[in-house]
């Protein structure tokens, strides 16, 4: 992976199509446990609210009672656009929806690092529900606080648009002026979107510096971990085709609203391939942020207080050319030795032995003459 450090951040360099390979690699041999996994948290998070909204469920056009200068028919289509709610659901989701979160970031780390995983697994982060939904509320409120300003003066603008009279079918005619209000709030939540990720990775780190870490993380590196994900709508809407599909096969069959919501969730189910592939994907952009993946670096800095990232690779390379060096050199220098030994017999002309026997002959004459 590619990457370069600017003071003590990362910065990510690597294609998006690398990147998602990487959660491609991750899963080879574990989609199956990762699909079954994701399925548990989607119906954890999806059946009970749907349950309670559907017993105890509050329409919201309810709280905007139609006056006598609304038209009924506009104020109808209104009411019938509007979803049904209810408070419980709402602070089932809030609740479960951290713990959910951290598990998540538990399973697709353990299982991008090599380790087993089971389905179970995603129920690890209510071991550490109090800190999560800590983590979630904290987040949420500093999303909601970057957002506000901007829904305030966008919500004005719609409401100088739509007239004194204020009618529904104008708010909602102008309504797509508050996609641009949510600009602010989408760039708060990429930036702490390694928060999950840091808890999981170190448990004993409380909420604040979970989002600090998160913070300094991303700095540099919120463009690509946009068009990352955004990388990924292709497949959802794929996935959604056979959600529609089955709901609007129930809806013909039958009128009941309990029919239509347990479709619905069977639907939603076609969206756990993509759930991992994208959580996957996410947990590997997490490593390289922390350094683990980190193996080379662009070739030259942007500024001055930009440094490289070490390449350890290239420096284990250049210890195995010198010692393939040194060995193609020490069996040259072994047979230059043996032939010299085998020479030096050659140039030494040994002991005489009959020098040898000749004088230890006269030396016996002589002691017999003696």
């Amino acid at each position: 992976m590619q990457g370069n450090m600017v003071g003590q951040n990362i910065i990510i360099t690597e294609r998006i199509s690398a990147l998602r390979q990487l959660g491609r690699n991750a899963l080879r041999g574990k989609w199956k446990t990762a699909i079954i996994a994701m399925c548990i948290v989607i119906l954890c998070l999806s059946v009970p609210p749907l349950i309670l909204n559907h017993t105890m469920g509050l329409n919201i056009a309810s709280l905007f009672p139609a006056g006598s200068d609304i038209n009924p028919e506009e104020y109808s289509q209104f009411s019938n656009a509007m979803p049904e709610y209810n408070l419980l659901s709402m602070v089932y989701s809030l609740c479960v929806a951290g713990a959910f979160n951290l598990g998540c970031a538990l399973f697709f780390l353990a299982s991008f690092r090599g380790h087993e995983v089971g389905p179970k697994d995603v129920f690890l982060g209510f071991e550490k529900f109090a800190k999560s939904l800590g983590l979630l509320l904290f987040m949420m409120l500093f999303v909601f606080l970057w957002t506000l300003p901007s829904c305030f003066v966008a919500g004005a603008l719609i409401g100088i648009l739509a007239g004194p009279s204020g009618s529904p079918t104008a708010f909602l005619t102008f309504s797509p002026i508050l996609i641009l209000a949510y600009i602010p709030g989408i760039i708060a939540a990429i930036r702490y979107s390694q928060s999950f990720y840091v808890l999981a990775d170190d448990p004993t780190k409380t909420i604040r510096q979970c989002v600090n870490e998160s913070k300094r993380m991303m700095k540099g590196n919120k463009a690509k971990y946009f068009l990352l994900n955004l990388s990924f709508i292709g497949w959802a809407i794929l996935s959604l085709l056979p959600m529609g599909m089955v709901s609007a096969a129930v809806e013909n069959m039958t009128d009941s609203t309990v029919a239509i919501m347990v479709a619905g969730a069977i639907g939603s189910l076609f969206y756990a391939p993509v759930m991992a592939y994208i959580n996957s994907t996410q947990a590997g952009f997490y490593e390289i942020l922390a350094g683990h993946l980190i193996k080379e670096t662009a070739p030259a800095p942007v500024t001055a207080d930009q440094i490289d990232v070490e390449a350890p690779i290239a420096h284990i390379e250049e210890v195995i050319e010198s010692v393939e060096e040194k060995n193609n050199e020490a069996p040259e220098t072994g047979r230059e030795a043996g032939e010299e030994a085998v020479k030096e017999p050659e140039e030494d002309k040994g002991i005489d032995v009959e020098n040898i026997m000749n004088e230890s002959n006269e030396n016996r004459d002589e002691n017999k003459e003696g």
